[in-house]
């Protein structure tokens, strides 16, 4: 069915562009009458061109044919040029024999009491300008091929990038579920009751992750609403020894973030931050609008980053995950504080909508 529609589609589109061709012609013929004082009857000047142009589109699915059999590529270019120099001299030739047929019907000037006479009249006076109009057929084709191919290349691209970003979404969430069933796993032995808490928790909150499975992108307070839940299981773990604050006033949060964005910088902040000291820690979170631009910042007041260190899976994943959503209009850096601690900075294209 959907080939069929193309089919039928394409038909259309040939003969209006022929028509238009016809019309355009004709009105041109009919305007240089009027200027060299040779007055042309319009039914007579439409009649001659419509004919011509009628026989180029019967003519123009065989030169579609050739054009897609034979494209005019670097690898097989010659011979292209061969086929297709062969096909315009026997379309034009068969444009002019048919022509020649019809010119006595619809008054054409160029008439000889014969056929024969006619068409050889023609060959001497329209051969060279017919033979182009088939070069032009196929340009349009290859034109229309190479955008055809760049649409397919976007496409393409864009499921793959699809693709990828799922399978990074997908990387975080049982690096995620493992922490919090760990904690779980402690606090059976030491808080039945907290454990039963948090277990209730995380079912809430993978049940909100798994409702926004598709989505690439969620309004800041809905990343913050995640985040804070996620804050809320990992004190269990931490205890007193976890403060967190969140920065972000209220006309922020309707920006749109990539889904589990804070989550992997809040992790690592937790996990060089409060981990790595014995005493109190806390965690700051924070966003700003600064013109087109949306900040983001995830800071702790831990001992900083150790001197060498690879990215963990969760940076690595987020800096993927900016460079496929966003390309060059992102950055995102994790480095030491002046004051102490690390700082994790992301900035984004400013958006509400999706």
């Amino acid at each position: 069915m959907r080939s069929e529609s193309g089919f039928n589609r394409r038909v259309i589109i040939v003969l209006a562009a022929w028509t238009l061709v016809a019309l355009l012609l004709a009105g041109q013929a009919w305007v240089a009458g009027q200027v060299r004082g040779e007055p042309l009857a319009w039914t007579r000047a439409s009649g001659i061109w419509i004919v011509w142009a009628a026989v180029w589109a019967a003519l123009t699915p065989l030169a579609l044919q050739l054009a897609a059999r034979f494209p005019l590529q670097r690898a097989h270019f010659f011979r292209a040029i061969a086929v297709h120099g062969l096909a315009s001299v026997a379309c034009a030739l068969a444009n002019m024999a048919i022509f020649a047929l019809a010119a006595p019907v619809v008054g054409a000037t160029q008439l000889e009491p014969t056929w024969l006479g006619t068409f050889t009249r023609l060959l001497g006076t329209t051969f060279i300008l017919n033979v182009p109009v088939y070069w032009l057929v196929v340009a349009a084709a290859q034109l229309e091929r190479l955008a055809r191919t760049a649409r397919e290349k976007d496409r393409l691209e864009a499921q793959l990038a699809d693709a990828r970003l799922q399978a990074l979404r997908a990387q975080l969430q049982p690096h995620f579920l493992f922490n919090a069933l760990n904690t779980i796993s402690v606090l059976m032995h030491e808080n039945v009751e907290s454990a039963e808490r948090i277990l209730l928790q995380l079912s809430a909150l993978l049940r909100r992750s798994l409702d926004n499975n598709e989505a690439h992108e969620v309004t800041l307070g809905e990343e913050l609403g995640f985040l804070e839940s996620y804050l809320g299981i990992e004190q269990a773990r931490f205890g007193d020894r976890l403060g967190y604050r969140i920065l972000v006033p209220d006309d922020v949060r309707e920006a749109r973030v990539p889904t589990l964005i804070l989550q992997p910088l809040v992790e690592n902040a937790l996990h060089h931050g409060i981990a790595a000291r014995a005493g109190p820690g806390r965690v700051e979170i924070g966003a700003e609008r600064s013109g087109d631009v949306l900040r983001l910042v995830v800071s702790d007041d831990g001992p900083g980053l150790p001197q060498s260190t690879s990215e963990r899976v969760g940076l690595a994943n987020t800096r993927a995950r900016l460079q496929l959503l966003y390309a060059d209009r992102q950055r995102f850096r994790v480095r030491n504080a002046e004051a102490g601690g690390v700082l994790a900075e992301i900035e984004l294209p400013w958006r509400t909508t999706p």
